[in-house]
C-alpha cells in the first residue's frame, strides 16, 4: 500500500470542488449590498520528475513493502525450523522414555532372579541390595523423562499456537520412529549459491540495501530545482441558474519552478546521510550472506559429525548389549558373580540412552540444514 500510495506520486492529482458564497459589502457611495457567489471547478497539479526523485521515492517504498514480506517469510521460517526441534527432542524423550520404562521391565524381573537366588541359598544380600538399587534408579529416571517431554510438547503446542495438551494422555499416542540418516555435503547440492541466496533473510537485506540506494537517490533529487504545472478550469455566477454559461466560464494553467539553492547544507547533509545509509546496507547485506554460508557450512559439518557419531555409538550399544547377555549367561550358571552383571547392565543402559540422545541430535542437525538453505532437502542414493 505505501509503494502505491508513493508512486501515484509521479502521476497527475485531479480535484473537483463547488462553492457558495453571501457577502455583504459596501459600494462606492457607502451603501450595503447583498453579493451572492456560485462557483464550479476542476483542477489538476502535476510535478514534473526532472530528476527521479517520484519514481526513486516510489522504487523505495516497493522495495520496503518486498523487505516486509521477506521478513514475515523470516519469522515464518524460523518459527517452523523451531517447532521442527521441538519434535525431534520431543520424539527423542519418547524413545528414551520407552527405553527405561522396557530396561524397567527388564530389572524388575533380574531382581526377581536374584531374589531367588538369595533364597535359594545361591546369592548374597549384597547382591539383592546392588539389583534393588538398578531398579531404583531407572525407576527415578522415569518421572525425570515423563516431565521433560511434558515440558517440550507444551512449547511445542504454544509455538504452534494450539491449547496445551494434557501430558498424561498424550503419552499414549503413537510414538513416530527416529529419523532416517541422510548425509548431505555442499558437493552434492545442484545449486549451493542458489539456494542460499534464495533464504528470505538474505533476500530481505539485499532488497533493503536497493530500498536505501533509492532513498539516497531521493536526497540527491531534493538538491535540485523542481517544476510543477497546474491548470483549472471552471464555472463562476452570481446566480446557480447563471452557471455553465459561456459567460461565467474561467480557466488558468501555470508552471512553477523551485529551487532551495541557499539552505546552509541542510540537503547536503540529509543526501551525505542517505548514502551512509546505503553504504551500511549494502555491507548489511553482506553480513547476511556470510551469515547464511556459515549457518550452512556449520549445519553440514554438525550433521556429517553427528552421523560418525551416531554410528560409532550404535556399534557400542550393541557391543554393551552382547556383553549384557553374556553375564547373564555367566551369572546364571553360576561362573560370574552378579557384579559382573550390575556393571555390564549400566554400561548397556548408559550406551542406549546415549545411542539415542545422538540419533535426536542427528536429527536436529538435519532440520538445521533444511534451516539453512531454507529447502527441503534430500541425500543421494
Amino acid at each position: 500500500a505505501a509503494g502505491v500510495g508513493t508512486g501515484a506520486q509521479r502521476l497527475p492529482n485531479v480535484g473537483a470542488g463547488a462553492n457558495a458564497s453571501r457577502q455583504r459589502a459596501p459600494n462606492d457611495q457607502g451603501q450595503y449590498n447583498n453579493f451572492n457567489s456560485y462557483g464550479v471547478n476542476a483542477t489538476a497539479a502535476w510535478e514534473v520528475d526532472l530528476w527521479g526523485r517520484a519514481s526513486a521515492a516510489a522504487q523505495a517504498a516497493g522495495y520496503d513493502a518486498q523487505s516486509a514480506a521477506l521478513d514475515r517469510d523470516a519469522a515464518q521460517l524460523s518459527l517452523a525450523g523451531a517447532a521442527l526441534n521441538l519434535q525431534a527432542q520431543l520424539i527423542g524423550l519418547g524413545h528414551r522414555l520407552k527405553f527405561a520404562k522396557e530396561t524397567l521391565t527388564v530389572q524388575n524381573q533380574l531382581l526377581d532372579l536374584v531374589k531367588a537366588r538369595v533364597g535359594a541359598g545361591r546369592g548374597t544380600a549384597l547382591d539383592q541390595a546392588r539389583a534393588e538399587a538398578l531398579v531404583a534408579q531407572t525407576s527415578a529416571s522415569v518421572p525425570a523423562l515423563r516431565n521433560a517431554a511434558c515440558l517440550t510438547r507444551l512449547q511445542l503446542d504454544v509455538l504452534r499456537g494450539q491449547p496445551p495438551a494434557d501430558c498424561d494422555k498424550a503419552d499414549n499416542d503413537p510414538l513416530p520412529a527416529m529419523p532416517e540418516p541422510r548425509l548431505i555435503s555442499l558437493g552434492t547440492l545442484p545449486d549451493p549459491a542458489g539456494l542460499l541466496s534464495a533464504r528470505p533473510d538474505v533476500k530481505a537485506a539485499t532488497v533493503r540495501a536497493q530500498a536505501a540506494a533509492s532513498r539516497a537517490k531521493v536526497a540527491w533529487a531534493a538538491r535540485w530545482p523542481s517544476l510543477g504545472l497546474t491548470g483549472q478550469i471552471g464555472w463562476s455566477a452570481g446566480s446557480a441558474g447563471d452557471l455553465f454559461k459561456s459567460g461565467t466560464q474561467i480557466h488558468s494553467i501555470g508552471a512553477a519552478l523551485n529551487w532551495n539553492f541557499l539552505d546552509f547544507g541542510a540537503r547536503k547533509a540529509e543526501e551525505t546521510a542517505a548514502r551512509a545509509g546505503f553504504e551500511a546496507a549494502v555491507a548489511t547485506a553482506e553480513q547476511a550472506q556470510l551469515t547464511a554460508l556459515q549457518d550452512a557450512q556449520g549445519s553440514l559439518s554438525m550433521l556429517r559429525e553427528t552421523e560418525l557419531q551416531a554410528a560409532a555409538q550404535a556399534t557400542a550399544a550393541e557391543a554393551t548389549q552382547r556383553a549384557r547377555d553374556l553375564a547373564l549367561k555367566r551369572y546364571e550358571a553360576g561362573v560370574a558373580d552378579f557384579y559382573s552383571l550390575l556393571s555390564a547392565e549400566q554400561e548397556r543402559l548408559a550406551a542406549q540412552d546415549a545411542l539415542i540422545q545422538v540419533q535426536t541430535g542427528r536429527a536436529t542437525a538435519l532440520l538445521a540444514v533444511h534451516k539453512a538453505f531454507a529447502a527441503r532437502l534430500t541425500a543421494n542414493p
